[in-house]
């Protein structure tokens, strides 16, 4: 009991990041379909590394890295949005360290006022990914049940 919440307290004081898997992607598409590929890969939020074209055909290759929890119906999308004419090939990379802290909470005023200005990030990637695994495998999230009660509806009717 005692050891094992000084051992838990001791590992949330130091600042808490979130490791992430990515995969490396090669694409290989022509020239009229690069845009639509492109904006699939951006909405999966895949960082391209390289765009390259292969000499003697009028393919062009593409690498980029892509998060694994975005690349869950990604190649059907892909085909999908370039009619079957590109084919992803992914492979296990490594993982990478999301910058924001999942357990951050906004406690000063300081704080409210630089996530107005836009200084932090208004989504935390990292407790958005966090709370997405956790409601996946049925455990606990922290959020609130009732996002604006006056919006709330009431299932009983008045007479």
């Amino acid at each position: 009991g005692c050891v094992r919440e000084g051992c838990r307290a001791a590992l949330l004081s130091c600042g808490t990041r979130l490791l992430e898997p990515l995969y490396a992607c090669e694409l290989q598409a022509t020239q009229e379909i690069l845009g639509k590929m492109y904006g699939v890969l951006s909405r999966r939020r895949a960082k391209v590394l390289s765009e390259e074209m292969r000499e003697g055909t009028p393919l062009f290759t593409i690498r980029a890295l892509l998060p694994v929890v975005e690349s869950f119906g990604f190649a059907t999308e892909l085909r999908k949005t370039t009619s079957g004419a590109a084919h992803p090939q992914m492979l296990f990379s490594h993982f990478e360290a999301l910058p924001q802290d999942p357990l951050f909470a906004v406690l000063t005023e300081e704080q409210q006022e630089a996530l107005d200005d836009g200084a932090l990030p208004s989504v935390n990637l990292a407790r958005k990914l966090m709370d997405d695994v956790r409601r996946r495998k049925g455990l606990r999230v922290e959020e609130k049940a009732v996002a604006c009660a006056t919006k709330q509806r009431t299932l009983a009717r008045k007479k």
